[in-house]
This record gives structure tokens, C-alpha cells and sequence, in this order.
């Protein structure tokens, strides 16, 4: 475990979006890796550095990051979302996004981040934290199952043949 010297974890601010959108692709490029469907689009990092900029200043969302010698060395956003209303009522924090860069990882900066995150979500009367990681990412689940978190849920994709191009269509009427 990290000594408390090594790292801060605190609020995400507005300023802080562009450097958390960096991380943010390295995270995506890591998922890439697991499978081509994570895939970023060419304008990826602006996207997420508006995004993330904006859930810094809501109370809905958050964003905490994992500061090192005046860096962001990890994230963690979401925001709170309600269940199914065919089930019991129940709101969740729901994490869309976490990352600690390759260096940083295992000195308990990932797990300070989710701290961060159930004390955020405790105090929104939230009935727990929701997250959905990639099933290549060995490292990820494991980690996720020694902090609590237990599998509920399989997430699947069937991808269909891209449709065919516009343009050039013949014998059809608007």
C-alpha cells in the first residue's frame, strides 16, 4: 500500500479535464488491446476533456483524480444513476471510467480513487457503486473482486456487417 505521502486523492476540477482526457485515451488504448470494439474515434480526447470537464462541476457526477508530485497519475468519473424501476428502487454510484497509469499502479492509488468514490456515494444516499470492465482485463476484474465488487452481469455483443454506402442507390423512391 502507498504511504499517503506518495500520492493525494481529491476532487477533479474543471482545469484538471485535460490532463484526465490524457489518461483517458492510454485507458482506451489499453482496452483496445483487449478488444478492437474500444476503438476511439479520431476527436476522442477533446470529447472526454469537455466531458470530464463538465462532470467536475456537477453534483450529479464526479470526478476525483490521483495527484503525484503536481500530476494526475489516475481518475476515476461517473455519476449517479437510477436502477430498473421493475426492481426494488435503488440508486447507484455508477463508475464509467478509472484509470492508473502503468507506472503508479499497485501502490493503492486505484483503490484510494474507489475510497473516494463510496464515501462520494454514501453521502447521495446511493445503495452502492456499479462499473463495467472489459472481460480481457484480468488484472482489472481482480482487482475489482478483492475491493467487494462481485459480477451480476455479462455484458454481450453481436456486431453486425456494416451496412452498405449511401450513394449510388438505384431504383429506390423517398
Amino acid at each position: 500500500m502507498a504511504r499517503e505521502s506518495e500520492f493525494t486523492i481529491r476532487p477533479g476540477r474543471r482545469e484538471d479535464a485535460a490532463e484526465a482526457a490524457r489518461l483517458w485515451m492510454q485507458s482506451a488504448a489499453e482496452h483496445a488491446s483487449y478488444d478492437p470494439i474500444y476503438a476511439t474515434s479520431e476527436n476522442a480526447e477533446r470529447i472526454m476533456r469537455r466531458f470530464l470537464g463538465d462532470l467536475a462541476t456537477s453534483g450529479h457526477s464526479f470526478l476525483f483524480v490521483a495527484e503525484k508530485d503536481g500530476r494526475l497519475i489516475g481518475f476515476v468519473s461517473g455519476e449517479l444513476r437510477e436502477g430498473s424501476p421493475t426492481f426494488h428502487a435503488r440508486t447507484w454510484a455508477s463508475v464509467d471510467d478509472v484509470f492508473v497509469a502503468p507506472g503508479h499502479r499497485s501502490r493503492g492509488a486505484g483503490r484510494a480513487l474507489l475510497e473516494e468514490v463510496k464515501r462520494w456515494a454514501g453521502k447521495r444516499g446511493a445503495a452502492g457503486i456499479s462499473l463495467q470492465v472489459a472481460a480481457a482485463n484480468r488484472r482489472g476484474r481482480e482487482f475489482y473482486r478483492r475491493l467487494g465488487f462481485r459480477e451480476v452481469s455479462i455484458y454481450e455483443v453481436l456486431e453486425l456487417p456494416a451496412p452498405p454506402a449511401r450513394g449510388g442507390e438505384s431504383g429506390t423512391s423517398p
